[in-house]
């Protein structure tokens, strides 16, 4: 297939390429050019949000399968931080949301058959930040309602909503449309998650310690499994039943025992299968970090202030 994979130089999209390399062809963009291309891909440089419609045009042209990567940011990385403030970020997400239009829009003119979007899990972290770390529930569903306390993950799920549209066929024809929420694709840090290691200041209920730790086992997304997920939102041949809206929401994460995020609808639906979990990657940590026996440490999830 002709794929274009949006945001080619960012952290997401430089993993997902090597599930993806010498099965298709790839055509590449973002604002600059990647600092490193392992794969055979041609490249050019846009800025989807200033971009001409001939531009875009042009660069959708022959296109089956968009992966869109691409983003504004609106600050730190990390939603938890206060810097800049949460109320600050508005208007770099909404551009994401206009961004995302663009792109599903241009799809539809240009016959793209797929878009696999790259949301994250803060598009519906209210459950997270709410239930998960006080214990009121065990897994976070992707059927359950998007719910976000901050305005990242509002307009990742504003993404996911924009897109039923499209997939439902209303604008002439369907597009299938895969809404990713992706975990954490990085290297656990363990000097991050030590008692005495310092912590950011939050407005929002943040783990830290050994309850931290916890969170990012169960968050934990290896470089080879985003490859392959990325590679079964790609290849899967029908991801719904030929009677329904081809909208599917899955989360991206490694098969980790400490997951408090359903990998259902990635596994049946995507076909995709996970290979890594951080119990085994990462089990010194865990015998360091979590079985020395400190009160408090035991336990699958992580209570605040554990």
């Amino acid at each position: 297939m002709k794929v274009l994979i949006t945001g080619a130089a960012g952290h997401v999209a430089t993993l997902a390429m090597p599930g993806l390399a010498g099965r298709h062809d790839l055509r590449l963009t973002d604002i600059r050019a990647p600092a490193q291309v392992t794969v055979d891909a041609s490249f050019r440089e846009l800025n989807l949000l200033a971009a001409t419609e001939a531009d875009l045009a042009e660069l959708f042209e022959g296109v089956e399968v968009v992966v869109h990567s691409a983003y504004v940011p609106s600050g730190e990385v990390d939603v938890y931080s206060l810097l800049p403030p949460q109320i600050e970020r508005f208007d770099a997400e909404f551009a994401n949301i206009r961004m995302a239009q663009r792109i599903y829009r241009c799809a539809l003119e240009s016959g793209v058959r797929r878009i696999v979007m790259v949301s994250s899990n803060h598009a519906a972290d209210w459950y997270e930040h709410a239930q998960i770390h006080r214990r009121a529930r065990e897994l976070v569903y992707p059927s359950d309602l998007p719910l976000a306390d901050n305005f990242y993950g509002w307009a990742k799920a504003s993404y996911e909503l924009l897109a039923y549209p499209y997939a439902c066929g209303v604008f002439g024809r369907r597009i299938e449309m895969v809404m990713l929420r992706i975990g954490s694709p990085y290297p656990i840090v363990a000097a991050r998650y030590e008692p005495d290691a310092p912590v950011a200041p939050s407005s929002l209920t943040r783990p830290s310690g050994r309850a931290a730790f916890k969170r990012a086992l169960g968050a934990y997304l290896s470089d080879r499994d985003c490859a392959a997920l990325f590679r079964a939102a790609l290849e899967a041949e029908r991801i719904v039943a030929e009677d329904q809206v081809p909208w599917v929401i899955a989360y991206g994460i490694s098969d980790n025992t400490r997951a408090f995020w359903s990998l259902e609808s990635a596994r049946r639906q995507l076909g995709y299968t996970p290979h890594d979990d951080s119990e085994i990657v990462y089990a010194a940590d865990i015998r360091r970090l979590l079985l020395g026996g400190e009160s408090g440490s035991s336990g699958r999830l992580g209570l605040v202030g554990d």
